[in-house]
């Protein structure tokens, strides 16, 4: 990177950097990255996520030269950038993932054939006697090279960089055993030999370039989640100008301190404060509250709000890119990429077997031309020490047990992302649910009337008249209620005038004989009705609307968001499973404390009037692994945050595109038909890895006392690769 690409003064004084890192091909490299940054004298703290394909650094001086960190990353073979654009992001991870996609076709098509060939020895010991059989054995070999050359290219580059920052890992120990079984068939062809073991290398090339498309995959699905977000919010804005006029122009064109118009029902893309106008605004998706927020002149917006009631002019207070919802961009690329405890479990011994591999290697050659006199001899034995090493069910364990719960997942309605989520949901200690559209369905309904006299019906009557045709969540409870309880033939459109205001709507007959109001209590106070003082404290977690007509008090409709159907049953479930529960919500106290008190949970574990940030840190603070459940855009920082973030059933597009579990069908029952397959395929994986660690020691252990030869260990490697696949079927039932 060009220093000059950077404001390389405010960069030291924040003491804080995230940049893009360009050319990682896998998580060994995100890690080998990460290695060589933490190496750098002045650094505090590193983080790198191959699925964001960022890096987080800090440091604890103003003396601190971030170009010491652009020089190390480049020396390993990678480039430093800033942050690209969220399209760009896509195109590069597009392109990478075309090439592995051609990488895997030669292995399938090449691989293919020297497999067909190596059966063919395997499966008749005569044939591979014969002079017939060593040239199928050279022609198995020829196909091969392919795979082993152009298909295999990046696990050896991988594989190097990874050595060179100290922390060999898959890719290294991968490499070995590829060139390993591919020098011990060159030299038993060499030798007249038709005992070749070139199908476990192409096997080994074909599995790892699968894996490489999942960790892409979750690369890709992290990029559109900050795009999902930034589409929530509108690309032009009104812009007014000096005369009266205004034009459209892109949101990233308007400049700090230019006023902009919000007409009623459009959503707000700068963040600013209101010049003129009163109305009300649905700040759902950045806050997460149920209720609409009166605003005036003086009040602060935020682009994703909606404005529901009136025009207003905002004055722009701050640049594109540094609004509300671009710092959550930015934070769900630092929160984002969170890597399996199982897959790091997998890399670690794959760290440790890399060195012992080689050091049981040369001492099997040691003490085979010791004992025997014989190079070649002791060379084949050497050589099968890392044939015998190839990590083929380690490398399995994981990734195959996490194709199977996907598969079975999707035919349920659940779409499991990665399988670092899927591992944290199965071993949860502590899960936060978000309130609104997650445990409740996010739409107001009528709970109740209380009325002077009137009939439910005929209260409800007279608040649908006035806020027929009105764009806003009351209103639309009103008038549903009103169509289920009075009916459609009883509730002609009857001829007048409707106008909104900002806490309310009056509707005025056409003879003018008639004048109903509706709206918050203490604005039909200000239109000087005579509210009893009993109907001003209504019930907990309600919304209250009154009714006035001509002047006078006739009732008060309150509105409830109700609870979704089976979140009780979940969260009664994973409570006697011994999860803690916990609610973290921006609405207010009263409506989450009701919501609470109704799924069981205890008053210290309800947070309420959290925005995003608030809820990363309850997050963050929570029992590991924690999981949160939300559905709003103002949850995308907390999805990304928890170890596993669950979108349920009707979530917003950032939500969807952040979280690693995605409830498509099913409603909320899939929460917990999520965990229960969860923890299900988190055994099997264990039981995967722990089958393949053993197998390694045990078969390095006889390999290299010259018990075992290359054959008997090539056709132990591929059963223990076979019993994890057995294993993993399990999966599908």
């Amino acid at each position: 990177m060009d220093a000059d690409q950077l404001d390389l003064a405010s960069i030291r004084r924040a003491r804080r950097l995230v940049v893009t890192i360009e050319g990682m091909w896998c998580a060994g490299c995100a890690m080998a990255v990460e290695r060589i940054i933490q190496r750098t004298p002045g650094v505090t703290f590193a983080s790198t996520s191959f699925a964001g394909g960022s890096a987080l650094v800090t440091w604890d001086s103003d003396d601190f030269d971030p170009r010491k960190i652009f020089e190390r990353v480049a020396k390993l073979g990678y480039r430093v950038s800033p942050l690209v654009e969220v399209d760009q992001m896509e195109q590069r991870i597009d392109e990478h993932s075309r090439k592995v996609w051609v990488r895997l076709a030669v292995a399938l098509f090449f691989g293919m054939w020297s497999m067909l060939a190596s059966i063919m020895l395997y499966i008749d010991p005569v044939i591979a006697q014969s002079a017939a059989g060593w040239w199928i054995a050279v022609a198995a070999i020829i196909s091969a090279i392919p795979v082993l050359t152009y298909s295999a290219w990046s696990f050896y580059r991988a594989g190097w960089r990874t050595l060179k920052a100290g922390v060999p890992g898959m890719d290294a120990l991968i490499s070995f055993g590829v060139l390993a079984a591919t020098g011990l068939s060159v030299w038993q062809v060499v030798r007249g030999s038709a005992d070749i073991y070139i199908d476990t290398a192409t096997m080994l090339v074909t599995f790892l370039l699968c894996g490489r498309l999942i960790e892409l995959h979750a690369r890709r699905r992290n990029s559109a989640a900050v795009n999902a977000l930034r589409q929530t919010v509108p690309e032009t804005v009104r812009r007014l100008l000096s005369d009266g006029s205004s034009e459209d122009i892109r949101a990233a064109d308007l400049a700090v301190g230019e006023q902009v118009l919000i007409r009623a029902g459009e959503r707000i893309a700068v963040d600013g404060t209101v010049l003129a106008g009163e109305s009300e605004v649905d700040r759902a998706l950045v806050s997460g509250e149920s209720r609409p927020l009166a605003i005036a002149p003086g009040a602060v917006v935020e682009a994703g709000s909606t404005n529901l009631s009136c025009q207003i002019t905002v004055r722009a207070d701050v640049a594109y890119g540094g609004r509300f919802v671009d710092r959550i961009g930015i934070r769900m690329l630092e929160l984002s990429g969170a890597k399996s405890t199982v897959a790091l479990q997998a890399e670690r011994f794959a760290r440790w077997l890399v060195p012992t591999a080689l050091v049981l290697s040369a001492a099997a050659f040691a003490y085979g031309f010791s004992t025997t006199g014989d190079a070649a001899e002791a060379a084949l034995r050497a050589l099968s020490v890392l044939v015998a090493a190839c990590p083929c069910a380690v490398g399995l364990a994981l990734p195959l047990a996490y194709a199977t719960a996907t598969g079975t997942a999707a035919r349920q309605g659940i779409m499991f992302r990665d399988p670092a989520s899927l591992e944290a949901l199965a071993g949860a200690r502590e899960i936060l649910f978000d309130k609104t559209g997650t445990l409740t369905s996010g739409k107001l309904d009528v709970e109740g009337v209380i009325s002077k006299g009137l009939s439910r019906q005929r209260i409800l009557h007279l608040a649908a008249r006035a806020e027929a045709g009105i764009a806003h969540p009351i209103a639309d409870a009103i008038n549903r209620a009103a169509r289920a309880e009075v009916g459609a033939a009883t509730c002609p459109d009857e001829p007048g005038h409707t106008t909104r205001y900002a806490r309310g709507s009056v509707w005025l007959a056409a003879d003018t004989a008639d004048t109903v109001m509706v709206g918050a209590i203490s604005w039909l106070r200000e239109q000087n009705v005579d509210v009893p003082a009993e109907r001003r404290a209504t019930n907990p977690g309600t919304t209250p609307v009154g009714l006035a007509c001509n002047g006078e008090w006739l009732g008060l409709i309150l509105l409830r968001d109700t609870i979704r159907p089976g979140a009780i049953h979940a969260a009664e479930t994973l409570r006697d499973a011994g999860v803690k529960l916990a609610l973290a919500t921006g609405d207010h106290a009263d409506a989450a404390s009701v919501v609470a008190s109704a799924i069981g949970l205890e008053p210290d574990h309800v947070y309420a009037g959290c925005l995003p940030e608030d809820k990363v840190t309850r997050v963050s603070s929570a029992a590991r692994p924690v999981v949160f459940v939300g559905d709003g855009v103002n949850d995308a920082l907390a999805l990304a945050a928890a170890d596993c973030g669950i979108a349920v059933q009707g979530a917003s597009a950032p939500a969807v595109a952040t979280a690693g579990v995605v409830i498509a069908d099913g409603g909320f029952n899939g929460v917990t038909s999520a965990w229960r397959l969860s923890r299900r395929t988190l055994r099997i994986v264990r039981q995967n890895l722990a089958f393949s660690v053993l197998y390694n020691v045990a078969i390095l252990t006889f390999a290299a006392s010259g018990a075992v030869p290359p054959v008997a260990a090539a056709i132990a490697m591929l059963a223990s690769s076979l019993s994890v696949v057995a294993n993993s079927a399990r999966l599908a039932r």
